[in-house]
């Protein structure tokens, strides 16, 4: 067979409105395609979570790649970010009792030389920028395969279906043949493009919602702001 036909579902809006329908989107392509490992990137555990309920019955290993305990911006003051703080504790314990391999580390694009800032671009941070023209949640799935494979839970060459989004939520789905940080540019592959926003977003919520949607009520609601 010279071809092969499958469904790419697009977005108009970028954001966490899109978690639901790249989820079922993933799970059909992995019985397509027999894949049974899916990368989550979740900063707390939210978009993870929802991938649980929504792979229930499918022969899914959920991968979930966190950020290092840190703080975003929002529209109602910073919201805190990584799984492994003590806020996301409830989410962390029963992703693990779902059997979800954890992973929290340094992220290839960003490491140490990043701090030096732009006025002194390194090669990582080209890397970066280069990505997000396809957005943001291209980018972090790409980066998130890569954190994933270092870390063991993927073997290099392995296919997998990587999810992420921008800034909360999951908006973009690929389906990638993974490789270690050091050999990405000679081994790892972008082979399928299962869902993505047609845009960029050009504001995040702290300014103004423009080309994202979602619901934050719910993210602050759990940090106690009401």
């Amino acid at each position: 067979m010279e071809e092969v036909k499958r469904k790419t579902v697009y977005f108009k809006y970028c954001g966490e409105a899109n978690t639901e329908k790249v989820l079922l989107a993933v799970r059909h392509r992995c019985k397509e395609t027999d894949i049974n490992k899916v990368v989550i990137a979740s900063e707390t555990g939210r978009s993870a979570l929802k991938a649980l309920k929504i792979f229930d019955g499918a022969k899914i290993q959920v991968i979930v790649v966190t950020h290092y305990p840190a703080e975003t911006w929002g529209p109602r003051g910073s919201m805190p970010i990584g799984l492994k703080r003590r806020e996301y504790a409830e989410n962390l314990k029963k992703l693990m009792e779902s059997g979800c391999k954890i992973v929290q580390g340094t992220r290839p694009f960003a490491p140490p030389s990043r701090s030096i800032g732009w006025n002194y671009p390194t090669p990582e941070g080209v890397i970066d920028k280069t990505l997000e023209i396809f957005g943001t949640g291209t980018k972090i799935a790409i980066e998130a395969a890569v954190m994933a494979t270092d870390a063991g839970e993927i073997d290099e060459g392995e296919e997998i279906v990587s999810c992420a989004g921008t800034y909360k939520g999951l908006d973009t789905a690929l389906l990638v043949k993974t490789a270690y940080s050091m050999n990405f540019f000679k081994k790892f592959e972008v082979r399928e493009v299962i869902a993505k926003p047609l845009c960029r977003v050009k504001k995040l919520p702290e300014f103004e919602c423009e080309n994202w949607k979602g619901n934050l009520e719910d993210y602050y609601m759990q940090l106690g702001r009401h």
